[in-house]
């Protein structure tokens, strides 16, 4: 299975199903919700949305959702959300990417999520890994 195949997408933030962000409405009409997730990661605050940083130690988690997109034609308006993707100029502060994501029930699944690539000293780290969506 190659990266192009993958239509499952793990969202962390302004995308989950409790946000009353149209942009997560439009998700939810547009993939199947598969149940709650975690990911390695660190979690910050960047005022109305989060980004997810890699921890490559290990030591923290992310939770979030995980969702199976109906078509890939999905990553055209979520790339143009995230501000990233080949139609995106550089430099972009975040990165589409292929991760382990791990399911309550302890099954991995890999995902496409949306890594935070820019400098987070200016934001808040949220220790525990959850953002409240508005």
């Amino acid at each position: 299975m190659t990266d192009e195949d993958i239509l499952t997408l793990f969202v962390y933030g302004t995308l989950m199903r409790a946000s009353r962000h149209p942009f997560a409405r439009r998700l939810g009409t547009q993939s199947r919700f598969i149940g709650r997730a975690t990911i390695h990661g660190k979690l910050y605050s960047m005022g109305r949305y989060p980004g997810l940083v890699e921890d490559a130690a290990q030591k923290h988690q992310v939770h979030g959702e995980a969702v199976r997109l109906k078509s890939t034609r999905s990553f055209i308006w979520l790339d143009e959300y995230e501000g990233c993707g080949p139609n995106w100029p550089p430099p972009q502060d975040y990165e589409r990417k292929v991760l382990p994501v791990r399911l309550q029930d302890g099954c991995v699944l890999r995902c496409w999520v949306y890594v935070f690539k820019g400098k987070v000293t200016p934001f808040r780290w949220i220790p525990d890994g959850r953002f409240m969506p508005l």
